[in-house]
């Protein structure tokens, strides 16, 4: 198992003995470590407005960080812009508003 990370500062919760079994049988499912899945569940919690508009526009802004990262993606047109920036222009226009 690796060490905690220094982008996490610990916490600790308390949670029922039926909430820990649902969660441990929830991340052996998913795959996904107890700890993100508290992580995920309190950035959602925290964020507010529409959750799937929320997570529509994360998912977007995932693809943008993913592209802008490809180094191939880096090659610049005789614009002067990158295809990682045309593909993150292309894509922020797809960002969803929250319908107030």
């Amino acid at each position: 198992m690796p060490l905690p990370s220094n982008n996490y500062k610990p916490f600790l919760a308390y949670i029922s003995p039926p909430e820990y079994a649902r969660l441990k049988k929830f991340s052996k499912t998913t795959k996904l470590p107890m700890t993100q899945i508290v992580r995920e569940a309190i950035s959602s919690r925290m964020a507010g407005g529409d959750p799937y508009v929320n997570g529509f526009n994360d998912g977007i802004k995932k693809a943008m960080d993913t592209v802008n990262n490809m180094t191939h993606a880096q090659m610049r047109f005789p614009s002067g812009k990158s295809f990682a920036e045309l593909v993150s222009d292309d894509l922020m226009t797809m960002l969803m508003r929250d319908a107030k």
